[in-house]
């Protein structure tokens, strides 16, 4: 039974990814990871407030010390303790520890001076970057091309400072998400993450007060990839697709393989059922391609995407969907 896919790229002996989280924060998390069986791991983000904090105190060191005979050795001194350091030597410690490849991550809303420290996580091994774009418009003024040219900016300012393959997640908040997604493959994206998802609130009536929402995703969450996964395979997008949120079960992961995904992203699920869930997964997607006589992943990769005359399948599920109701 043949698992292998290929990701940004990248050879994975399998299409199941741990998504950015605590699990692939540390290296004890991250082997961990690999000895459930996940075909790699994205590593837990670094915010772009993170690396602007440590660029400001570098500056401050500078400006303190530039005419220091010893300078040097204290801005590498200082550097070893800052929040890209110890990024760096995560990555470094991972690609020794395990056989999988590692995706680091970044988390920005901004391009900036910030951007050229994706070089420094290519140079310490990272065989991949994901770029968790997270725009959230509070500006009534800010006109919703200004917010898909900023992604698109963010996108290119990483992109020029490195050589690895650089993956883009984004919401599904976008007018034209065909669109946005067309535009970042366009631009050399080699992969997308179908969807970052936006943590909301709620609000607690007996105390009158606004809470945190969950902070855990359902499967009835993962239809929005599914949908837009399909419609994007069906359209023969020239990156990688990889769903993320709602998935939960190997047969969550086999729709979205169906639908056209490349790789599945794990998260929520490992939350609630442990790391060992992994090996639960991969049995079971294995354990469907038996009884459906698939022998690899690209036997079925796609085989339910999007209809040609999208626009017509989605109006008769509408109207299917009303008469139903009736």
């Amino acid at each position: 039974m043949d698992l292998t896919t290929t990701y940004l790229g990248l050879k994975l002996k399998n299409p199941i990814i741990v998504g950015s989280s605590t699990f692939t924060g540390t290296i004890e998390g991250i082997i961990n990871c690999a000895k459930a069986g996940a075909g790699a791991v994205v590593l837990k983000s670094l915010f772009e407030e993170q690396i602007l904090s440590d660029i400001k105190k570098e500056q401050s060191a500078m400006e303190l010390y530039a005419m220091d005979p010893d300078y040097d050795v204290y801005v590498k001194t200082f550097m070893r303790g800052n929040e890209i350091g110890i990024y760096e030597k995560l990555i470094r410690e991972a690609k020794k520890a395990v056989d999988i490849p590692i995706i680091a991550s970044i988390n920005c809303t901004d391009k900036g001076e910030w951007t050229q420290f994706a070089k420094e996580m290519q140079e310490a091994g990272a065989d991949a970057i994901e770029l968790n774009i997270a725009i959230s418009p509070f500006d009534k003024d800010v006109l919703s091309q200004q917010i898909e040219n900023e992604v698109v900016a963010i996108f290119n300012e990483v992109k020029k400072s490195v050589s690895i393959p650089v993956a883009v997640k984004i919401g599904n908040h976008f007018t034209n998400i065909e669109n946005m997604a067309f535009r970042l493959a366009e631009a050399g994206a080699a992969g997308l993450v179908l969807f970052n998802r936006f943590y909301n609130t709620t609000i607690d009536i007996e105390k009158m007060k606004v809470v945190p929402g969950s902070a855990i995703s359902v499967p009835e969450e993962n239809s929005e990839a599914l949908r837009w996964i399909s419609l994007l395979s069906a359209r023969k997008i020239p990156c990688s697709l990889s769903a993320t949120t709602g998935v939960f079960s190997s047969e969550d992961v086999v729709r979205q393989l169906l639908g056209g995904a490349t790789t599945v992203q794990l998260c929520s699920t490992l939350y609630k059922n442990g790391i060992n869930h992994i090996e639960d997964i991969i049995s079971g997607v294995k354990g469907w391609m038996d009884k459906h006589n698939m022998s690899c992943i690209n036997d079925f990769r796609g085989r339910c995407n999007a209809p040609e005359d999208i626009k017509v399948f989605e109006r008769l599920q509408y109207l299917r969907r009303n008469n139903d109701l009736n």
